[in-house]
């Protein structure tokens, strides 16, 4: 029905109007404004770009050579194998079909990838990776995707999936890629142990790091029960008495200033998962920022915290300037900023549940890190190039599996997590990687993972993680298959000669450490070398062992 729009003059009332608007659903108003008589006629359906034969063929051949490119194809023939070559577009209504130049087999070019066995035309998946692009930092929802391209909402949103496990695959060979680059520039790079850094870290790669919880549970998600710790890991989580399930997501944010950036989710914010993060993207030597919440990363010499509560030494402040960056130049504002995107990014979902969290951040990630490797991101949009000159995106058929319980998230448990609350000192390794050392090496390293997962006593636990820490800073100052004096080392890490004299004991009792000690007229020289080893969390004080938390 054509809608249409009388004209009355403002201000005035008028004359009644012509008895044929009487029976029109838009009834008559003396005190509209002046309007032009117009008619207006809805569309039969929402119009797409792709609803152009031209445009719609373009953004076809943009998906053959994304998946050509990134998942390669090819037939088994002989001849195949010296000149491989397949031809797309020769089968009507096959789109996903392509044939051998040689033998003519049909071979499928989205068989083993996140889009295999896909209904919709090959068009949709370029055409929503450009705009996805394009909109960043705005994600694009399952709604705008149905909207733009007249899809019902479950077709898009199963389409939305298919895209961030493309995404998934995608970054995590961005992650390998980054993790080799800063492992060459940062090989033996060593940050000075005072003054100004911002001289030294001019060419240098910087790595920030912080978390930060997204749906929050709020008062009347938990029914109405207020929480009882008051840190951002309790927020995710609603009551014990209401079964304590998981409603919020915790986030591990990584990033280089200036470049890439990587998203966790995580179920609680403590070493073993912030720590096994790190490992499995920034090196041991890369410099890295972050707040006083990181104490535990004893074994990165370069590792600077800032102090976001430090007090004002000037009595008309509460708080000081420097608790932003600090006066050496240290700062986690990178963090702070990447945390704010992601915030800004998820309002467009409203919620998302725990279990397609890790899904969601990847895609954010990714779409952020394409930005910083051109050849990609000119094959995923309408540019120029249509190579990648970037990694290896070739992936085997195990890796890219479209199967989306790959990648959900599962939460923890009330029990789990009570069980990771006082679990600070247990190693995470590969078995193959203790092999190659001794036998009392590797038994201090069981034992000490054995006596944690069985074992507790608070008073135990905290001098074993004042060790620790005093291990790991002498371990990552000095150099192995190297002499080193006890004196000198300990005037440059201000510790006391006796507590190194006792680590280096318990080294040598491990095999991992020589000594020689000779008795001077006025003192006790002690010289020590360290052997080529990867240092782990051992047991150093001889606390007799108490079961079940004082009981025996």
């Amino acid at each position: 029905m054509a809608l249409v729009i009388s004209t009355a003059r403002r201000g005035r009332i008028t004359k009644e109007p012509n008895p044929s608007y009487r029976n029109s659903k838009y009834f008559y108003s003396p005190f509209l404004p002046k309007f032009t008589k117009t008619t207006y006629t809805k569309p039969a359906k929402n119009l797409s770009p792709i609803d152009n034969e031209p445009i719609k063929r373009e953004y076809t051949l943009r998906t053959l050579s994304i998946l050509s490119t990134i998942y390669p194809k090819r037939c088994n023939c002989p001849k195949s194998l010296e000149n491989p070559s397949l031809n797309f577009l020769r089968l009507k209504g096959k789109e996903t079909i392509a044939r051998c130049s040689h033998c003519h087999k049909q071979i499928s070019i989205t068989a083993n990838t996140p889009f295999q066995n896909i209904k919709l035309p090959l068009a949709y998946i370029s055409y929503t990776i450009q705009d996805q692009i394009l909109q960043y930092p705005k994600t694009m929802t399952s709604k705008e995707i149905a909207r733009k391209l007249g899809l019902p909402y479950k077709t898009a949103y199963y389409l939305k999936k298919r895209i961030q496990v493309f995404f998934s695959h995608l970054n995590e060979s961005l992650r390998e890629q980054l993790y080799k680059e800063l492992e060459e520039s940062s090989k033996n790079f060593r940050l000075p142990q005072e003054g100004d850094l911002k001289e030294t870290l001019k060419n240098q790669p910087v790595a920030v790091a912080d978390s930060v919880v997204l749906y929050s549970s709020s008062l009347r998600a938990n029914k109405h029960r207020s929480r009882r710790f008051k840190g951002g890991t309790a927020s995710i989580y609603a009551s014990n008495s209401i079964g304590g399930h998981q409603i919020g997501t915790l986030v591990h944010t990584i990033g280089i200033n200036g470049g890439m950036t990587f998203y966790k989710s995580i179920p609680l914010n403590n070493q073993h998962y912030l720590e096994k993060d790190l490992e499995e993207t920034i090196p041991k030597n890369v410099t890295l920022f972050t707040d006083e919440g990181y104490g535990f990363l004893w074994d990165r010499p370069n590792h600077r915290s800032v102090n976001h509560s430090k007090k004002s030494n000037d009595p008309r402040y509460n708080m000081s300037r420097e608790r932003w960056v600090s006066k050496d130049g240290v700062s986690s504002n990178g963090a702070e900023a990447r945390n704010n995107i992601l915030k800004q990014s998820f309002r467009s979902y409203g919620y998302i549940s725990p279990k397609w969290s890790q899904l969601a951040l990847n895609e954010l990630s990714f779409l952020g890190n394409v930005r910083f490797v051109p050849e990609l991101k000119d094959l995923l949009t309408l540019g120029g190039s249509k190579t990648v000159g970037f990694g290896d995106f070739h992936y085997s058929q195990t890796i890219s599996t479209h199967s989306l319980s790959d990648f959900a998230y599962q939460p923890l448990t009330i029990q789990e997590r009570g069980r990771f609350r006082d679990k600070k000192l247990i190693n995470q390794y590969n078995e193959a990687d203790i092999l190659k050392y001794n036998k009392s090496y590797r038994s201090a390293i069981l034992h000490n993972d054995y006596y944690w997962m069985n074992f507790y006593q608070k008073e135990r636990m905290r001098n074993e993680i004042e060790y620790n820490q005093r291990a790991f800073s002498l371990y990552t100052h000095i150099s192995p298959q190297k002499w080193y004096d006890a004196d000198s080392i300990s005037h440059e890490l201000r510790m006391n000669k006796r507590e190194i004299t006792f680590i280096l004991r318990k080294w040598m009792e491990y095999g991992i450490a020589d000594i020689i000690e000779r008795n001077e007229r006025y003192r006790k020289v002690v010289k020590f070398k360290i052997k080529k080893v990867k240092l782990y969390y051992l047991i150093y004080s001889n606390f007799t062992e108490v079961k079940d938390y004082g009981k025996v």
